[in-house]
């Protein structure tokens, strides 16, 4: 096909310098009306002797303090999980000393908030243990075989400082003898506040710069990066490939007996498919957390953290459908470091801490990740063109054949997040949809609507590489409800209030006339046993013209 009418993928460009993506991460995040104090230095110490009590023991060090009181908080959310966890429950022990080993008067003001009565010292140390035994990408967890580390979950922080650098000190449970994080590395006391120099030592297969013993120490250039950069410690198998000579690293809590040569090669591909979407490469180093019991999946700026539900979880299946569902999985987490981490609603950066963060758009950062997912695995070579159709149809089905879709919108669905979508009920499916699924659904429809427009000389990749070059990287900063809109119809060279009435009504989307666009059609099937549900079902039409052709051929591409 010529490839002026080829959409979807760009080239890749050099990827992003990580001190560049991460000092743009952080100027986004500068909190109005607060500036952080120009000698305050922050560093942690976080130990895991207590390991067999679930225990973890956390010291906070502020140097160059210039208030007489400070505050200290603690979140009451992780980025990416849209549930208040209220983490302080978990906490106990705090103590609060000066430089000169005196202890500090404080006063809880709030459930995740401290006041600290200083006294002029310009040093504080504050010490607390964190109760961690829970099997969640948005808990901590410890035993004697491993720690996983959700930095909101057990870090306390002053209150004005969500801007200031911090460092981190590790002290490993007894024989364990690997780190997996996001983090960057520091070689020595002189590399505090650097977010890339590894003292001239190379990195291990880890990703992280030598350690001395039980102790390693990374860097955060702020708060946002540090709350969003989970770390595994224990005994992890790593693994490692590059794509672009970046570095990719597969951090496995229970190692199987798969073809480790075989599973790099699949996963470099997910990567490859993925970053072509765009054309760059936002980090320098990318780590997959993969863990066994626990549920669930967290994208991160520079990581992901993923369950596989079981101790003995595969994450290299034989099986072709159940490879076809976990290399799904990975690819819906990884293109979320683009589509919600550097392609994002403003309301999601920077971050409130406190209280819930309201946006109207997880139907655009989590459905059209849902639509991606599947392009990325075609592109990958691991799902057919028919593949794909049964997979966007099971989308479809799971909001239109529910009574909840005349009810709630996709945008009320999004902004309605914190109060239902881990308030799961036997009501739920008649008064609630998903945003994954119905924004998967109006994802294709977008996509269709804007190849038909341009004759497939454009499309939704457009939108989304538009989105990352201006507003992320030129602009730092996110982009609001109508920016959004307002870059889909400058690509698509139409008004688009007809399909953008859809995601904030529960008028059913004209499927037919936008899927016709690609020689395709929705067909409503009866349920196949009394009780269950109607199936929609994505079909080709026998006959085609050569624009839908071309439209159908160039988004569902045949694998070799």
């Amino acid at each position: 096909m010529n490839g002026s009418l080829r959409s979807g993928s760009t080239p890749v460009r050099h990827f992003l310098p990580a001190l560049l993506f991460i000092l743009v991460s952080c100027a986004s995040g500068t909190t109005a009306g607060t500036a952080v104090p120009e000698d305050l230095r922050i560093s942690y110490v976080i130990s895991m002797d207590d390991a067999v009590n679930h225990n973890f023991r956390v010291t906070m060090t502020l140097e160059g303090i210039s208030q007489d009181t400070v505050v200290l908080k603690m979140p009451v959310w992780t980025p990416g999980y849209y549930w208040i966890q209220n983490y302080p429950k978990n906490l106990s022990r705090l103590e609060i000393r000066d430089g000169a080993g005196r202890e500090c008067a404080f006063t809880k003001t709030a459930k995740n908030a401290w006041q600290v009565y200083a006294g002029g010292a310009d040093r504080l140390t504050a010490s607390w243990v964190i109760y961690g035994n829970s099997h969640s990408v948005a808990d901590a967890f410890i035993d004697t075989t491993h720690a996983f580390i959700v930095p909101a979950a057990i870090l306390l922080y002053p209150a004005d400082a969500l801007t200031a650098p911090s460092r981190v000190t590790l002290d490993l449970y007894r024989g364990w003898t690997a780190v997996s994080t996001g983090l960057e590395p520091v070689a020595t006391p002189a590399d505090f506040g650097k977010t890339t120099d590894t003292g001239g030592k190379p990195a291990d297969a880890a990703g992280v710069a030598p350690s001395q013993g039980q102790v390693w120490t990374f860097t955060s250039s702020c708060y946002d990066v540090l709350f969003d950069s989970p770390i595994l410690a224990g005994n992890q198998e790593v693994m490692t490939f590059t794509v672009n000579s970046v570095p990719h690293h597969i951090a496995v809590l229970n190692p199987g007996t798969y073809d480790r040569e075989a599973l790099k090669r699949d996963y470099a591909k997910v990567v490859e498919s993925a970053v072509s979407i765009i054309g760059e490469m936002p980090y320098n180093h990318y780590t997959f957390i993969i863990m066994g019991r626990g549920m669930g999946g967290l994208e991160h700026l520079n990581s992901m953290a993923v369950f596989t539900g079981r101790e003995d979880g595969d994450i290299y299946p034989s099986d072709r459908q159940s490879f076809r569902g976990w290399m799904e999985f990975i690819a819906h987490e990884f293109f979320h470091l683009y589509n919600i981490k550097t392609i994002r609603p403003i309301a999601l950066g920077p971050f409130d801490y406190d209280k819930e963060n309201y946006t109207n758009m997880l139907w655009v950062s989590e459905g059209f990740t849902v639509y991606y997912e599947n392009i990325i695995m075609n592109r990958a070579g691991f799902m057919t063109p028919d593949e794909m159709l049964e997979s966007l149809s099971r989308s479809i089905t799971a909001y239109e054949a529910i009574p909840g879709s005349r009810v709630q919108s996709a945008t009320l669905s999004s902004f309605d997040t914190w109060i239902n979508f881990f308030s799961f009920s036997e009501n739920s499916q008649n008064t609630t949809i998903s945003y994954y699924d119905k924004g998967c659904g109006l994802g294709l429809l977008l996509d269709l609507k804007i190849r038909h427009s341009t004759g497939n000389r454009k499309s939704l990749g457009d939108v989304m590489r538009t989105l990352y070059y201006d507003y992320h990287k030129r602009l730092g900063r996110g982009f609001t409800d109508d920016e959004f809109r307002t870059e889909c119809e400058k690509t698509a060279g139409t008004d688009l209030g007809e399909l953008f009435g859809w995601a904030s009504s529960v008028v059913r989307p004209d499927y037919d006339r936008y899927l016709g666009y690609a020689g395709l059609y929705l067909k409503e099937e009866a349920p196949s046993a009394p009780g269950g549900r109607v199936r929609f079902v994505i079909k080709r039409k026998e006959k085609m013209t050569p624009e839908q052709e071309t439209i159908y051929n160039d988004l569902f591409r045949e694998i070799k």
